[in-house]
Formats: structure tokens, sequence, C-alpha cells
């Protein structure tokens, strides 16, 4: 066993079932992504039983100056917000400050009886009654009918580009909007589904971040600093890097668009998005999802309850699996509140084991979590459009390092 650090015991790989020669694969990929220009830097961690096992980190960050990458690197994790944010959300409900089942409308009434838009077959759309009102829990599952992910349905994207909130959340919006300004404008526009209906990824985290403010009577950074950033020690996660930090954060390659300026965040933006504003480091993260491995507990500090935890990486979609334009947590994989859950062994083109969960970020972080396995890995980088494929690329690397 090698000495303490501050991401804890270290072990060699073989004594937790590894190999260290079929880790090395991941340094390999890394070095050769690096030098051919198609990562500007990442940073990879794998632990297993109790202990981490193996951490890498290649290229730089800030691809102008040179400045090596460190292994406390500050990533802007986008998407992998959500988790964070579920959290919070079972956290409230735990305490009965709000329940799944829950109408949105009753902490948000401008979300109440919104029409739903049905596609017709000229690309546009009609106005039907909604079925049912919004829960929270559709938010946190993603079958609201508040979407906006890239690859959606058509007709409701273009009426939220009109509307101009399909604004990117690390840019100047991050000091001129609101999460209340874009549940405002939410109001204005209609569902782009009956609620429950099938799963479609969007902004659905953004909405459950302005609901647990309400819920809680607390701004959703104090929030989550209450009850999951203190409580885990992770003092790199948040929605801004202070100035004094800057210097760790990664900085792309290329913007997330030619037209995008990305903004770097080192004070504090007024909107705080729960779906995708927050910066984190492999340490920090790692110590999340130690919480969730250790069942809504780690250090001594229970963030949930066993059985919430339980809760969130359980089926939710039932028959509603593969459904959607762009049915993301892909073949194999269901959804929970906030992560993807393995069904079962097989029918997936990703090693892994029933029950295994993770998400990703729109700049390539991404993360899973396996209690059969007793396993963690996480991988961040920033490379725009290149998520699903790294995310898929490192689990597979570490998988394939298991050998007992």
């Amino acid at each position: 066993m090698e000495p303490e650090t501050d991401l804890g015991a270290r072990a060699i790989p073989e004594e937790v079932g590894l190999s260290s020669g079929r880790l090395a694969r991941i340094d390999r990929m890394l070095s050769s992504h690096v030098d051919d220009g198609r990562l500007p830097g990442a940073v990879a961690l794998v632990y297993r039983r109790g202990h981490v096992a193996y951490t890498a980190q290649a290229g730089t960050v800030t691809p102008p100056t040179g400045a090596p990458m460190p292994l406390d690197a500050i990533f802007r994790i986008y998407s992998m917000t959500k988790p964070l944010t579920s959290v919070a959300a079972m956290s409230l409900h735990e305490e009965g400050l709000l329940d799944l089942g829950d109408p949105v409308g009753r902490f948000l009434p401008e979300l109440a009886d919104l029409p739903v838009g049905e596609s017709t077959s000229d690309g546009g759309h009609r106005l039907v009654d909604a079925e049912r009102q919004i829960t929270v829990i559709d938010l946190l599952r993603h079958t609201s009918g508040i979407v906006g992910g890239y690859f959606g349905t058509p007709w409701i994207l273009k009426l939220y580009e009109k509307a101009g909130i399909r604004a990117f959340d690390h840019t100047d919006v991050a000091y001129s909007t609101s999460t209340q300004d874009l549940v405002t404008s939410f109001s204005k526009l209609p569902l782009a589904m009956q609620p429950g209906s099938h799963w479609e990824y969007g902004r659905s985290g953004d909405v459950v971040g302005r609901l647990l403010e309400v819920a809680s009577g607390q701004p959703l950074d104090a929030l989550l600093a209450d009850r999951v950033f203190t409580p885990l020690g992770m003092a790199d996660t948040g929605f801004f890097v202070p100035p004094e930090r800057a210097h760790l954060m990664v900085q792309p390659a290329e913007p997330f668009a030619a037209d995008t300026v990305m903004r770097d965040l080192t004070s504090r933006p007024t909107f705080i998005s729960g779906g995708s504003g927050s910066f984190s480091t492999v340490r920090d993260y790692l110590r999340f999802t130690r919480m969730l491995l250790g069942m809504g507990e780690l250090d001594g500090q229970r963030v949930l309850s066993r059985k919430s935890v339980e809760l969130m990486t359980s089926d939710h979609l039932g028959s509603l699996y593969g459904t959607g334009p762009d049915y993301m947590p892909r073949d194999g994989y269901t959804f929970g509140l906030g992560v993807a859950v393995r069904k079962q062994s097989g029918l997936s083109e990703v090693l892994g084991s029933a029950g295994d969960y993770w998400w990703l970020g729109r700049g390539s972080t991404s993360f899973f979590v396996d209690p059969a396995e007793d396993l963690i890995g996480l991988f961040m980088t920033q490379k725009y459009w290149r998520a699903r494929h790294y995310q898929r690329v490192f689990k597979n690397l570490v998988y394939q390092a298991v050998i007992d």
C-alpha cells in the first residue's frame, strides 16, 4: 500500500484486483490523443475496494501556455452537475420539503397547466391540453416535456432558439440572466410532449435548480454547499472558480461553437445552473461518487439515506426505455434520477455490470460507479462534441483492467 494523499490511501493496482499493465493502456490513449491534438489535456482516476489504484494526467491546462496538467486541475463539468442537483433534491425530499410526486406548479406556478405541442407531418406542431401536470420526478428523469438537448425534437428547439433560451451557460448569459428568467421563458412555450410519455434530454436540470431554491428558501449554490459540498469536503466544486485558483481552470483547445466566447467564471454568476453550471476536480468528484458508492455516507458524514441512493439509481423509465429522439443512456441502460443505470449484464456495447451507473458532461467529463465491482472511474477533459465517445472509451479501458 502506498502513502496517504489528499485522494486517500493509494493501492498498487494488483492489490485491488486490477492489472497495472492493462491500466497503462489508459496512459497510452491519453498520450496519443494529446500528442495528435485530439485532446488538450486530461486527468483520469480509478478507485477500487476503498483505494485509489490509478491516476494519470496528460497535456496542458491552457493550450497556448503549455502549463502541465496537474492532478488538481479544475474542469467545467457541465451536465455532471445534474447528479449533484439530484442529491440535493433527494435531501429535501427526505426532509419533507418537497415530494417527488409534487406538481412542479406547487413551487413554480407559472409552469402549471402548460399546453403540449404535438408534431405534425409538415414539421410543425399543434397545441393540445396536457393530460397531467409535470411533477418533480419528471424533471429529475427527463420526462417533463421541457427539453433542449442538441438532437431533440426539431420544432421545439426552433421555438427555444427564438425565445433566447438556447444560450450556453458559461458565456455572457451567466452574468446577465437567472434561472427564474429561464422558467419565465418556459412558461410562455408549450411542452414538447405529454408529461411522462417519453424520455427527452434538456433543460430540466435548470428548472429543478430553481425549484429547489423555492422549496428550500436558499440560493442553489448555498443549498449545495450546505448539503453536499461542505459535508463531503469538496473544496474546489462550485459555480465559479475563485481568482486565486483560476490558474487551475482547464481551457478547451477550441470554443464550444465558432460564435461562442467562453467566460472564465471567477466571480459568482447570476445564472446558477443546476443542469450544467458547476466546476469540479477529480478529487472532489471522487468524494461525491464515493458517497454514492457508500450508499449516502462518506467518512462519517451522511448526506443521504441508503434508501434514497437506491431510489436514485433504480430504473425510473420502465416501458419508456429507449424512447425519444436522442436516447443518450444508450442500449442496455435505463435512467434513474440524474444518472443512467445498467439494466442487466450484456445488451450493451460497453463493458460494465448490472446496476452500474454513470453520467457525463458536455466538455467530455464523465464518471461511473459500479457497486458490484466496488469500482469508480473518473475522466475529465475539455473537448466539446466528443463526450459520449470518451465516456465509452474510458469506461472500457477501466473494465478491461479488472483481473479479480
